[in-house]
Parts: C-alpha cells; structure tokens; sequence
C-alpha cells in the first residue's frame, strides 16, 4: 500500500553479533591498542543533522506499534508479497528496532529466514552514534548487520572505517575485505585525504580469541607507506585488554648508540598489568625493564623498576674503567657490575578522610638514569615531593576533615648529584660526590591542627602541634616538639578600610645531638601578635579601571628565640633542621614570621609597608592589565638569624617591586627586581615574557643573583645569571618549527638546547628534533640526541 507503517515481529532467541561493534576496533595492532588515547586530539562526534538521527516515530500514544520487541518499516511504499512471504518496502525507508534505526532507499523482508536486505544509500545507526553506510547491507531482523557491499562506519569519536566488502564466515565470524581506518575527520568537499590511515587486504574478527587479526596491513602517512606487517592481531572490544608487544620505538644517542626498544605488556588479570621492557643498544650493553601496575579496591599501586649488567660508561658510549683517566683512581669503576633501579609508589584511601600511602625510590649509583636516558620523573602521591636531583623514599598517613588535619611521615632521601668533569687540558676526570650519610632520615614527623570559631568574637582559632625526629649516620641527630595556638579575625571597617588582627604562641622543645659529642637540649616560648591593614581604592572610569590598594603589616615578636642555642659548641657549626633561609619577594613581604619552618626566629619587632596599582582596560574586545607592587620591610631590635642572601638583614631590607602586564593572550609579562641600596644593586632580577600569535610565539627569561662575592659563595650548579627561550613558528598550515635554548651568561656556556620541525593536525603529530645537554663537561649528564615522535589519534605515540 502506499505510504505506510509495518509491524514486523523479530525471530525468536535471536543472538545479538553486531558488527559495529567490532568496527570501533579497527586499530593498528596489539601493540598500539594498549596505549591510552590521546585527548589532545580526540574526534568531535560527527554532525549527524544531514542525514538524520535516532528521531522517534511518528505514532499515536495508544498505538500498537510502540511495542519495542518489534521492528517497525515506514516506506513511501509497502509491499506484501504472501506468495514468497517477503516484505518490501520502497522510498525513504526508515526502520527501528529500540535503540538501532535503519534507512534506506528499499528494504526487503524475509518472513521465514528473519533476513532483511536493504539496499540504495543504507545508513544505519545505534545509540551510541556509530554510523553505518553502505550500498547493500544484510540485516538480521533486530537490525543487527551482516554483510555488507562499499561499507563505509562513522564512529562516535570521529574515526572512519570503510571495507570494499563484508562477510560473516561459516562460524559466525565477520571479516572485511579491502579494508581502511582513521581517525582523521574526512571531508566530503574536500580533495585532500586523511593525513594518516591504516589499510589492510582483510580484517577478521576472531570470535574464539576475542581478537581482531590483519593480513597486509599498512599504515600510510600523507599518502605514503610507512609501516607493514603480514600479520597484526589485537583484542576486539569485548576485551578490555590482552596480552601482547607494546609499539616499538628507535632512538640514536651519542652515549648509546641506535636504540631498539620493545615493551611486551601482560595482563595479569583484571586488576594487574606488568609490561617487560627490553633495550638494545649498538655501543653499550642492553638493559631490561619491569613495570607493574595493579588496582585494589582503596587505592592502587605503581612499580617501575630496570636492571644492567656492564661497565658505567661515558657521554660517547666508552667505559669508564681505565684508572689513568681519573685524578683519584679509586674513583674508576672496575669491570661490569650489575646496576638499576626501584620506585615504587602506593596509595590508598579507604574512607572520605583518611588516606595512607608510600613511596620507594633507589638507584644503584647517582648517573644510572642519566646514562641510559630515562626519565627522572616519577609521580608520587606521597606528602614529600620529589625533587629532580633526589630521590625521596617515605610512608605516610593523613586525614583530613571539615575542622581538622592530622599526618604521620617518615622520609628518607638519596642525592643524586655525583658528577663526572673532564679537564679541557689534561682531559682528567674528577668526580665530585655527595655524602648520602649526612642525609638525614625523618622518623616520625607527626603534624596537625584543629580549627575551631572563637564564640566571642568569631575569630578562627587554630590549635597546632609538630614533633619531628630524624638521624643521619654523620652529623646531628635532631628532635623537636611544638605545640601552639593561633588567631586571627577580619575586620571591614567603616570607609572599606580591611583590618586583620593577628596572634600566635607557640612552645619547642629540642633535643641536638651533634657529631662532635655535644648534646644540647632546651626549651622556649616564642610568639607573635601583628595588625595586618589594607585599604583598596577602586576608580572605575570610561576606559580605563584603577585600583589602588596601600598596605602595611606591624608585627610584635615576643619570647627568647635561643639562636645560640643552634650553635655547636665545640665545632661552630650551625645546628639549624627545620626551615632555610627565605629569599625576599613580593608573595613573601607581608608573612608576619618570613621563615618557612620551626626553627628560625626574629626577636623585635617588624613593619612591612607597600603599595599596588593596578590599571585594567579594554583593547578590541581583549582585556589588558598592568599592575605595579613596590615595597619594603622594616625591623628593630632584631637579631639577625637569616642569611646575607635572603635581603632581610639590617634594619630596613631590600626594595622589592614587581611590574605585571597582561594583553589577551598575545602579551605577557612579569618582572620582580630586588634592590639593596646598601649596594646600589640590584640583588635579584627575575624576568619573563611571552608574545603569541597564529604565526610566531615567544617565551623567554632572563635571571640574575646579583649576590655579594665577599659575603656569599656561590652555589654550585647555580648560575648567578641565566636567560632562557623558545621560539616557536607557524609559517603555514598545521606546520611549524621551534627552537629553545638555556644559556649561562657567567660562564657563556648554552646548558641545554633543542631544535625541531613539526607537523598537527586534529588526528596526527609527527616531529623531528634535535636535543643537546651541556653541563661544564660533565661526562655522563651531557648528551645530543636525535630523535622522531609519531602520534597518531587512538593509536598512540611511536618514538622519543
């Protein structure tokens, strides 16, 4: 009949296989398929207006056809044909079986087999926003696909997969033919390709194995061939994971050699992974790799470890075992030795409050992740953060709530700066350590506070506790207890003027013993009580906002602070632990106690004074910002417990000013400028700038301690002045080159560089690069290397 609605009833005990579902898998191999997706160019689901979705059918609330255990044809034309039990239905086709639906120029139904055969511009579409397309598609009679002709599948997440043809085999498997993917978004109008796309002679889906299996697969790139295989396989979707070699990497080092890397992941269970990672370089002996990953119920645990067997080598790849390159021969290192290295990290939290966790970390010696370029970094959850040059081993718990915060730490740490340096003239090698026995290990530091409302006044009132013990093979074994309270409440007073009273006590006990046999233990109570007074001035005008805010903090130290206390007797040493010497800034001038930890103290009394102004305008719709903050401290009766450095000595410290300007996104700049006027220097200059546009962005920055060389010593490792940058260029399309670099202008030496030329786009990132590191001769630390990335959407990343 024309123009109608057909109710078909589906074939009882039908077996869901739906062959979309096995198209979302269309990836490079197990290898690929194991590595996260990238959300740096993750597909926006396809725009689906133009050819329609899920809509619901037009039927009447009492219908009989709402029944969602049946098919449901609307058609232009309807076509019953008794004599061979077949449905047809002709024009603008539109079926829907739940949450699939079916569109198609003609559909025919088979009554007895249950098949449905629907031809001319099929598209068929599921819940999750698949697209199916075809000339001819086979069906069952829940809308669930068969075969297949030009086959053509939209994914949710923008990837594409297209078959010349598709088959279900005589065991109910599917298997394309002629077949492609990518993740690239392709454009009807558009006569470039993808930028990337894997193709293969045939694709089957290996319902045993629950796999997914390519003969003659090919990845090309701009058109290119780049990577061939025979034969890949991959779990399906119906597995979360399996079992298989991870995408292999190459690397060419000057320490090293060519590298071939090639991880192998084991799925334990559902819970647990362990991917073993073996290294193989031309110059050197190979190293292995063990990574363990396993979930619990409360919290997760993370191991990445590496073990090697050979001699310690140089920057060139040569072994350092020949005692007449050392100036100390007892510094060679004799023969291959087994070396490594262990971190582990754990972390658990078994209710909303509470967490507890730990961390391992240890290398055999200082340079082992150096020479075999591994990376440092190494995220931990512990309470401790861990530093680049340190490894920092500890175990922890902490809970916290809406009025409290309680943790117990015990942390141990290992430095790693042991560096090797080559004499330009002699070519001798000297080997500067550090002494890992005089690091302490901290066991127990017990922190907390409780916070609760003062009912007089409804100030905050804060009670806090610290006990903190550590001991060191060499030097001072150190153990303090603090207990105190403080307060503080804000005040708006009439005019806008903002005032905060401020009060705090605190009472120490300490326990020093020195190396030189001396014991010292003492006692004091210290405290502060301070006003803290703001008054903001705001000026809205017809282009431009002001605001202006003076302000100045007195603070009244009272106790005996006991410096000398911290001093040992016999050897002179300063016995100081908990807390370093502050270095004067804008965020640091009005902290009533300026020290960072228990044990230095200013006795007197202080003013902190200073102004901001701020300017805020509009620029063809950007905003822009420029603020000005310039201020200084003053003391009195104050004895002096910081350092020459820190710019607070004296009775009146350092000028500290800070010029910030913001454009949008095109400019922005910051300076910080310390100035001792006792010197007519400036002390510190802290400089930085960034300029982008589409085409051209540039971050650089520039730092100088301008220190005094008859006071202070220089740090080693720590150049007194040092500018850094990238450039970066976007000459045209989705092409790009970049350039950084970090220079010690005192001993006019670039300490690191790296150049690279770049290609992206929404589903790939392709770039090659240069990269150099330069550390006053340092025989293991400096290295060139060359090296390409590959990334490719929802396959992952290849290379360096």
């Amino acid at each position: 009949k024309k123009g109608g609605t057909a109710r078909v009833m589906p074939k009882p005990n039908a077996k869901p296989s739906t062959l979309h579902r096995y198209f979302a898998a269309l990836l490079l191999a197990s290898a690929l398929t194991t590595l996260p997706a990238l959300s740096a160019h993750a597909q926006i689901a396809p725009d689906q207006t133009a050819i329609g979705t899920n809509r619901p059918l037009e039927l009447d609330a009492d219908s009989p056809f709402r029944d969602p255990d049946v098919i449901y044809l609307e058609a232009d034309e309807l076509i019953n044909d008794e004599g061979e039990n077949v449905l047809t239905a002709l024009g603008h086709v539109e079926g829907r079986y739940q949450d699939r639906t079916l569109r198609a120029n003609r559909v025919d139904y088979d009554t007895d087999s249950g098949i449905i055969i629907a031809s001319g511009e099929v598209v068929l579409i599921d819940a999750t926003g698949n697209i199916q397309f075809a000339d001819k598609l086979e069906l069952s009679d829940t809308l669930e696909a068969g075969t297949a002709a030009n086959f053509v599948a939209r994914l949710s997440n923008g990837a594409t997969t297209a078959a010349r043809f598709v088959t279900r085999t005589e065991t109910g498997e599917f298997e394309l033919f002629r077949a492609t993917y990518t993740a690239c978004e392709i454009c009807e109008d558009s006569e470039k390709g993808p930028t990337w796309r894997l193709r293969a002679r045939s694709v089957t889906q290996n319902e045993k194995s629950r796999s997914v299996e390519y003969r003659d697969a090919v990845i090309e790139l701009f058109g290119l061939p780049i990577f061939y295989s025979p034969y890949l396989a991959h779990p399906d979707p119906s597995r979360n994971r399996s079992s298989g070699l991870l995408a292999p990497s190459l690397g060419l080092s000057g320490a090293r050699g060519l590298e071939v890397i090639t991880p192998y992941l084991v799925a334990v269970d559902d819970y647990t992974d362990v991917t073993v990672t073996p290294r193989l370089f031309t110059q050197v002996n190979p190293q292995l790799g063990l990574d363990v990953r396993r979930l619990f119920a409360t919290g997760d645990l993370t191991l990445r470890s590496s073990i090697a067997y050979g001699t310690p080598f140089d920057r060139n790849g040569n072994s350092l075992d020949d005692p007449a390159r050392f100036v100390d021969p007892s510094d060679v290192f004799e023969g291959d030795k087994v070396s490594g290295h262990i971190f582990v990290d754990g972390y658990f939290k078994p209710s909303g409050e509470w967490t507890y966790g730990y961390t391992v970390m240890y290398q055999t010696d200082d340079n082992y992740l150096d020479r075999y370029g591994l990376s440092r970094r190494f995220d931990t959850n512990g309470l401790i953060a861990n530093e680049s040059r340190r490894n920092t081993t500890q175990a922890f718990i902490a809970g916290q709530g809406d009025n409290y915060r309680l943790s117990v730490l015990a942390v141990g740490f290992q430095d790693l700066n042991t560096r090797f340096l080559e004499d330009d003239v002699t070519n001798q090698i000297s080997v500067i350590r550090d002494d890992n026995e005089r690091l302490p290990i901290i066991a127990p530091k017990i922190s907390g506070e409780y916070y609760v409302s003062d009912p007089l006044t409804n100030g905050r009132l804060r009670a806090f506790t610290d006990v903190t013990y550590l001991n060191r093979d060499v030097g001072t074994d150190y153990g303090r207890a603090s207990v105190g309270v403080d307060y503080s409440k804000t005040l708006i007073l009439p005019g806008g003027l903002e005032a905060k009273p401020f009060a705090w006590g605190r009472f120490d006990r300490y326990d020093l013993d020195t190396d030189s046999g001396t014991d010292i233990g003492f006692s004091r109570t210290i405290g502060q009580a301070g006003l803290d007074l703001r008054y903001p001035f705001i000026r809205r005008g017809s282009s431009v906002d002001w605001i202006i805010e003076p302000r100045a903090v007195y603070t009244e130290n009272v106790g005996n602070a006991k410096l000398d206390r911290f001093l040992d007797p016999i050897s002179g040493e300063a016995l100081f632990e908990d807390g370093l010497t502050p270095e004067l800034d804008p965020a640091l001038i009005f902290e009533p106690n300026k020290a960072d930890g228990f044990d230095y103290f200013q006795d007197g009394r202080r003013l902190d004074v200073g102004a901001s102004v701020e300017a805020r305008w509009d620029v063809a719709g950007d905003d822009a910002t420029l603020s000005v903050f310039a201020g200084q401290s003053f003391s009195d009766g104050v004895t002096d417990p910081f350092a020459a450095t820190s710019g607070l000595t004296g009775s009146s410290s350092d000028y500290v000013t800070e010029l910030d300007f913001k454009y949008g996104s095109l400019i922005q700049a910051n300076t910080k400028l310390r100035y001792d006027d006792d010197r007519d220097v400036f002390s510190r200059i802290d400089s930085t700038l960034s300029f982008n546009t589409d085409v051209i962005g540039v971050t650089g920055r520039y730092y100088k301690f301008n220190t005094d060389p008859a006071v202070i010593t220089p740090i080693p490792g720590l150049p007194p002045e040092e500018i850094s940058g990238k450039v970066t260029v976007r000459p045209f399309g989705n092409w790009s080159a970049s350039y950084s670099l970090i220079r010690d202008l005192e001993s006019d030496t670039t300490r690191s560089r790296r150049a690279s030329i770049g290609y992206r786009d929404d589903c790939t990132f392709i770039e090659l690069f240069f990269r150099e590191r330069n550390f006053e001769n340092d025989l293991i630390r400096n290295d060139q290397t060359f090296g390409v990335r590959l990334t490719l959407a929802t396959l992952g990343s290849i290379g360096n």
